[in-house]
């Protein structure tokens, strides 16, 4: 299969970009200071240069994304608008950009968390992008063409980022190769619309 992972220097993304390879999958690897492949998600004309570089795809991961981290009181306007720009319009713009470059029956999956339903203090500005993807995902899925299929992987605090005996919104931290044998089943199902929780 022919797979571009976003993010592929990141905790999760350089873990599947690894486990990809290691399948004999052509994968491309796209960060943000990437020398061959550049990306900068909240940039609309950077994710289209990018995906003009590539040949048509059977797969598209993101494992990219950011948004603020504040407690209630301290969160402005202006720190909402980090996370709607990367991790909430930079996954929706790359659905719309992506689709047009994969090949029928292909895979989009994006990344949330386990955010999106369980609490963790200061992390509101993460949850509630977390929660919009899931309802757009729900939805858009729908309405894709050419059978493309679209998902989302929702993995709780990584063993290593987080420690291991210390709970993360309630919940322990999970094992790396869990997480991403999440992002590999989605490749080789058939689903549409559906979140995948490992946490």
């Amino acid at each position: 299969m022919k797979i571009l992972v976003i993010g592929s220097t990141g905790t999760i993304g350089s873990a599947i970009y690894k486990k990809l390879v290691n399948q004999n999958n052509e994968v491309y690897g796209a960060h943000r200071d990437s020398v061959d492949y550049t990306i900068d998600i909240t940039d609309v004309n950077s994710i289209k240069g990018l995906f003009k570089k590539l040949p048509k795809l059977d797969a598209v991961i993101n494992a990219a994304g950011t948004a603020s981290r504040k407690h209630f009181s301290e969160l402005k306007e202006e720190d909402y608008y980090i996370g709607i720009k990367s991790k909430l319009m930079g996954q929706i713009n790359l659905v719309h950009i992506a689709k047009n470059y994969l090949k029928n029956n292909g895979s989009i999956t994006l990344t949330t968390g386990i955010l999106a339903e369980h609490y963790e203090p200061n992390t509101i500005g993460l949850s509630f992008v977390n929660g919009a993807i899931h309802s757009f995902v729900n939805a858009a899925s729908n309405e894709l063409e050419r059978g493309i299929r679209l998902n989302v992987a929702a993995p709780g605090a990584i063993i290593g980022d987080f420690p291991e005996n210390k709970k993360f919104a309630g919940h322990f931290p999970v094992n790396i190769e869990d997480v991403v044998n999440v992002y590999a089943e989605i490749l080789t199902s058939d689903t549409t619309g559906v979140i995948y929780k490992k946490y």
